[in-house]
């Protein structure tokens, strides 16, 4: 009994330590955690304009489509994020540096 009522007692005064901490702890922002868990609170019982629109998004129904007609629709003119020269450049690179004893591209 007397170890139950310790680990009681333990756990309370952990979680007294760890409210006390994260109510005085500033974010990154700025904001203190409770302040922040306060305001996301209100946020939700009163959404402002973005959220409802946010949240009309989220329930639109999802429309079954192959992958092919998805890519079809999806086909972007013009060059790529990433040319073939780049990372035939950073390939000569690497192999560069592991093999020491080889200098440049050519030799």
């Amino acid at each position: 009994m007397a170890v139950v009522l310790l680990v009681i007692v333990a756990v309370l005064a952990a979680a007294a330590v760890a409210l006390l901490a994260l109510g005085q702890a500033p974010t990154g922002d700025g904001e203190r955690p409770l302040r922040a868990l306060r305001r996301g609170l209100a946020a939700r019982r009163h959404p402002d304009a973005d959220q409802r629109a946010a949240a009309r998004a989220a329930a639109v129904e999802p429309v079954d489509v192959s992958l092919g007609e998805m890519l079809a629709a999806n086909v972007e003119d013009g060059a790529g994020y990433v040319r073939p020269g780049d990372i035939a450049g950073s390939w000569q690179l690497a192999a560069a540096r592991v093999r020491p004893g080889r200098r440049g591209y050519g030799a």
